[in-house]
């Protein structure tokens, strides 16, 4: 993993709101617990990598971020819904353990617009 580990990315960070940056887009990590259920999501949108640190979000050209949930787990078992995300095929059609060593940790900086 490109600006991080991937034990510390598995410890928190897989459901704790991370930005990954894979193969021109970036995936959201992200879980929400109630008292039933953990809802563990994934959401992907077009962005540009500026030299392993930052991401830009490419927007529209009437200034809308267009993205896609690509990967939603509902289950009480915080330890399943991991399972199941590692098993998923959601970086293009590749798991996480596929593409660890490619995938990079960014920061958010200014949007860009498309054409």
């Amino acid at each position: 993993m490109i600006n991080g580990h991937a034990e510390q990315f598995l410890d928190t960070g897989w459901y704790s709101e991370a930005t990954l940056y894979y193969n021109g887009y970036i995936y959201w990590h992200e879980a929400q617990t109630n008292d039933k259920e953990t809802v563990f999501f994934v959401d992907r949108w077009k962005a540009q990598n500026e030299a392993n640190v930052f991401y830009h979000s490419i927007l529209q050209s009437d200034g809308i971020l267009q993205w896609e949930r690509i990967l939603e787990i509902h289950d009480a078992d915080l330890e399943k819904i991991k399972k199941r995300f590692l098993e998923s095929a959601i970086y293009d059609g590749k798991s996480f353990w596929n593409v660890e060593k490619e995938i990079a940790w960014l920061d958010e900086s200014d949007p860009i617009k498309s054409d």
